[in-house]
């Protein structure tokens, strides 16, 4: 937080992936997933900073590895996140010899929206944080149906969680 600060200060442009560690651990092949719905917090530094955002999102990263995450894995994930910060994934790509590789025959895509100018607000209410932050998620699937049939991935949805 202290150095986004500092970044922010000397106006330096820089990325943020509000997923963190939950979005790793939900994540599933061949399903467009952003944990986005509980991350609100880089919205009221946003609004403190009166950033501007650029939303993007790239095609084709949710089919680049098989997991393993459901049931009693994903808990133990989510227990080892919550007590110790981080979680253990197990994924592997398609070769055997080199299973921590993506597959390299699937086309990766990134898209960037229009930006989005927050306002300058230094004590942002909840009500400005949510009303940003519905906003940013509004924009972010409206990104996602707007260039899913471009890349071939019309039959899927984004699942804001």
């Amino acid at each position: 937080k202290k150095n986004m600060f500092g970044l922010w200060k000397r106006q330096a442009d820089f990325g943020i992936l509000p997923g963190g560690m939950e979005e790793v651990a939900l994540y599933q092949c061949g399903r467009e997933r952003v944990y986005l719905s509980k991350r609100a917090g880089f919205i009221k530094y946003g609004l403190q900073n009166g950033a501007l955002l650029l939303l993007a999102y790239t095609f084709g990263e949710s089919d680049l590895y098989q997991s393993l995450s459901a049931g009693t894995i994903r808990q133990f994930q989510m227990w080892t996140l919550n007590r110790f910060g981080f979680i253990i994934p197990i994924f592997w790509g398609p070769r055997w010899y080199l299973p921590w590789l993506p597959r390299d025959d699937f086309p990766i895509d990134t898209v960037v929206g229009s930006p989005m100018q927050l306002p300058h607000i230094p004590n942002p209410t909840t009500e400005d944080v949510v009303k940003y932050h519905t906003l940013y998620m509004k924009s972010l699937r409206e990104l996602f149906d707007r260039h899913k049939s471009r890349f071939g991935y019309e039959d899927r949805e984004l699942e804001i969680l």
